[in-house]
């Protein structure tokens, strides 16, 4: 296993660091191990698309990495501590006044993909080995 770990500098958006690291560090099977910081816009996607503009608070975050695609889970808290969460997309930028900290874990074994599911009709997760035990 590999621990890869990032500091993201304000006005990152998380969603393309994470895709620039799967490349950089050539993943093909990786997750978010811990994800702490700052936002002061949060996109994310559930029914639809929403985005936020304030001080957040990263709360959690959880998914799978791979080449192909990229599936995060993400929770923020706004000043009131109200929760927003949903897909991480494109548009969660590192506060100006923060950075975010974040590790990933990666097993060069395997090989995490999409593939489209008979009973649930979306692109679930794939998973294949990539070497032998």
């Amino acid at each position: 296993m590999r621990t890869i770990p990032m500091r993201l500098e304000p006005g990152t958006d998380l969603y393309k660091a994470l895709h620039a690291a799967v490349r950089r560090e050539g993943l093909t099977a990786a997750w978010v191990m811990t994800c702490v910081g700052s936002l002061s816009r949060v996109t994310v996607r559930l029914d639809g698309i929403r985005v936020e503009e304030d001080a957040f608070e990263i709360v959690s975050a959880a998914g799978t990495l791979g080449p192909d695609r990229i599936h995060v889970h993400l929770s923020v808290a706004d000043p009131k501590g109200t929760m927003i969460g949903g897909h991480l997309v494109t548009g969660c930028v590192v506060a100006a006044e923060g950075t975010v900290e974040l590790v990933l874990g990666a097993d060069d074994a395997w090989r995490f993909g999409r593939e489209r599911h008979p009973d649930t009709g979306f692109d679930e997760l794939a998973i294949s080995r990539t070497t032998t035990p």
